[in-house]
């Protein structure tokens, strides 16, 4: 004899295990989020030191990228 599949306790526990992965996912891209910023501040605060350092004013130093990169 076939054995009786209890096809809604089966899709329940997918649906629920999706639920969570789901949640999951939406917690790793906050975190993703979070740390491209911190990054990005990073970046930044690594780029402006670089210039203080060098003399160079941000417009100076933008003028030249839109010199060689266009704007």
């Amino acid at each position: 004899m076939a054995r009786t599949a209890n096809y809604e306790q089966k899709i329940a526990s997918i649906t629920a295990k999706i639920e969570k992965k789901a949640e999951e996912i939406k917690a790793l891209k906050a975190q993703l989020t979070d740390l491209e910023a911190k990054k990005t501040r990073t970046d930044f605060k690594a780029l402006n030191e670089y210039l203080v350092n060098k003399g160079v004013a941000p417009e100076e130093a933008l003028g030249k990228l839109k010199e060689i990169y266009g704007e």
